[in-house]
This record gives structure tokens, C-alpha cells and sequence, in this order.
């Protein structure tokens, strides 16, 4: 009999959790990460609808990155949020229809990268409305403040940003972070994020209570452990997290991004990055597996060289 209940126990945690709105992305994905965030696994732009479709039929995907702006779907006039990245302003896909998809789906987790205010705030309603059945990781992103290396993009409002995100998803993630000036595009192959930059998130979300992750540029990030270790202490979410995410052809110094990753934990850190620099990370570690291997292997065959002798 008790085991019959043990059983009815088991099963109402396992019927709650699947119930939950916007449940934590370690949480959701525990069953096939154990608590290593780097293992899940991402796509990005999925900002039309044959990406989508490939996006839902690929179990291999956990998280689905898309970005919302304000614009026209097909031939329509209407202005609402659609799934485009700027400068684009038309798709085939609107974010209507995109989270009607995944909440139809809800085995994948969504981040949804907001490029403005104004395509947040139009977003309000659409989020409202399906609130209740996104029991899947739902990411609010945006940039709020001003970056590396001297970066001149418009951050979106961070004080809008955050009280709309409390209001409408209060349960969501809050993935908030700066904008940057580096790559290939910029031709910028050096910076880092500076310590002022650090202090002055810690004071803009000071008073948010949601669960936070913080996007971070690998090549300006590597080697800042100090400054990382200083925004997630003084993080009112305990439990926040790194997302370490590169563009291609973005300078990195692998070895020190591995040190970050290390340094910080791999429960704290989620690793969004291209495929290359993704291998290069695995090399790494298998590396330095490897040489661990064969130095304690030479330690102990000395040991068992020296035994016999004496």
C-alpha cells in the first residue's frame, strides 16, 4: 500500500511539473542534461516557417531562438510583430502563429529576442493569451544597456522591458543583456566587458525578482571571470545564469572561455555558440581529459616501478 502511494506521489510531481508555466530550463531539460547546462542544444533565427517545421521535426533541438520586430507578413499591410531580423521588416511567419507552433508542440523551450520596445509592447497580448499554456522554458530577451566595444546600437528600454516582463510572464526567464560592437562586421577584435558595465546591470535590475540569464559575447567575455563572478553575487536570483553566445568569425580565446565555463560552473553556464567554436570547446575538454589520463596513469606505473625496486 505505501508503495502504491509512493507511486500516486511520483506521478502528481511528474503531472505538476508538466503543468507548470514557463518552468525553469535546467528543470525541464534535467531528464537529458543532469544539471550541466552547456549539453543543451540550440538553433537559432527560427524566423520563418520552413525553418520552423525542420526546428519541430529535429528532437535533437532543446531551445528555439527567434527574433520578433515589427513589420508585415506576406503581401498584408498590417503592422504587427512577425518573426524577422532586422533590417528585415517581412516574413511568412507571424509571432501569433509561432507560439501557436510551440505551444502545440511544448517539448522544446523558446527564446524570444525582442528588438525593440515598440515589438514588445505589441507582443503584450499575444504572450498573455498563451500564458497559461507554455509549460515549456519561455525566454524573454532583449539588450537594455549600452556595451562593448563602445557600441552605438539603441538598447531597448530597459525600465519598459522589465516591468512588462513582470506583469505579463512574471514566471519567465528574463535573458537581458548589452549590446556590442565586435566581429567581423565591425571589424572590432578586441574588448571586454568593463566593471562600470557590471555595476550599472547590478543596479538596473536590482529589483527584479524573475529568474535572469545573462547573454554574453564569447570573445569580449573570455578571461572576465572576476567581473562574471561580481554580477551573479549581487544578482537578486541566486540561481542566475551565464549564456555565452558567439557570432561567426567572432575572435575567441578558447582556452580562456574554457576557464570562464569551469570557473563559473556548468550548472550556471548555458554555452549558445556556432558549431566550430562549439568542437573546439569539446576538444579542449576532451585535451585536457586525456592528459589528466596520462598523468596520473605515469604517476601510478612510477609508483609500481618503485615498489618493485625496494
Amino acid at each position: 500500500m505505501r508503495f502504491f502511494f509512493c507511486v500516486l506521489a511520483v506521478f502528481g510531481l511528474a503531472k505538476a511539473t508538466m503543468g507548470t508555466v514557463a518552468p525553469d530550463a535546467a528543470t525541464f531539460f534535467d531528464s537529458t542534461i543532469h544539471g550541466n547546462l552547456t549539453k543543451i542544444t540550440w538553433v537559432h533565427a527560427v524566423n520563418n516557417f520552413k525553418k520552423l517545421n525542420e526546428t519541430l521535426a529535429d528532437e535533437s533541438i532543446m531551445m528555439v531562438e527567434a527574433d520578433i520586430v515589427l513589420g508585415t507578413v506576406g503581401n498584408f499591410s498590417e503592422i504587427i510583430p512577425i518573426m524577422a531580423h532586422p533590417p528585415n521588416n517581412n516574413s511568412d511567419l507571424s509571432l501569433a502563429d509561432f507560439l501557436t507552433a510551440m505551444v502545440k508542440h511544448k517539448k522544446k523551450g523558446v527564446k524570444l529576442d525582442f528588438k525593440t520596445i515598440e515589438a514588445f509592447n505589441a507582443s503584450l497580448e499575444l504572450l498573455t493569451k498563451h500564458r497559461e499554456n507554455m509549460t515549456f522554458p519561455v525566454w524573454l530577451n532583449a539588450d537594455i544597456l549600452r556595451g562593448p566595444v563602445d557600441a552605438d546600437t539603441e538598447p531597448v528600454d530597459a525600465k519598459q522591458f522589465l516591468s512588462l516582463a513582470s506583469k505579463t510572464l512574471p514566471e519567465s526567464t528574463l535573458s537581458i543583456g548589452w549590446t556590442t560592437k565586435y566581429g567581423i562586421v565591425n571589424m572590432t577584435f578586441s574588448g571586454n566587458y568593463s566593471e562600470a558595465q557590471i555595476d550599472e546591470m547590478i543596479k538596473t535590475v536590482s529589483n527584479t525578482s524573475q529568474p535572469i540569464t545573462y547573454p554574453v559575447r564569447a570573445g569580449l567575455a573570455a578571461g572576465g571571470i572576476t567581473v562574471w563572478s561580481k554580477l551573479l553575487n549581487n544578482t537578486a536570483d541566486k540561481n542566475a545564469t551565464l549564456t555565452i553566445w558567439s557570432a561567426e568569425g567572432d575572435k575567441v580565446d578558447v582556452d580562456q572561455l574554457k576557464k570562464l565555463i569551469q570557473e563559473v560552473g556548468y550548472d550556471r553556464v548555458y554555452v549558445d555558440v556556432p558549431e566550430k567554436l562549439q568542437k573546439q570547446l569539446a576538444g579542449s575538454a576532451t585535451a585536457a581529459s586525456i592528459s589528466t589520463f596520462v598523468l596520473l596513469s605515469s604517476i601510478f606505473l612510477g609508483n609500481v616501478l618503485l615498489a618493485s625496486l625496494f
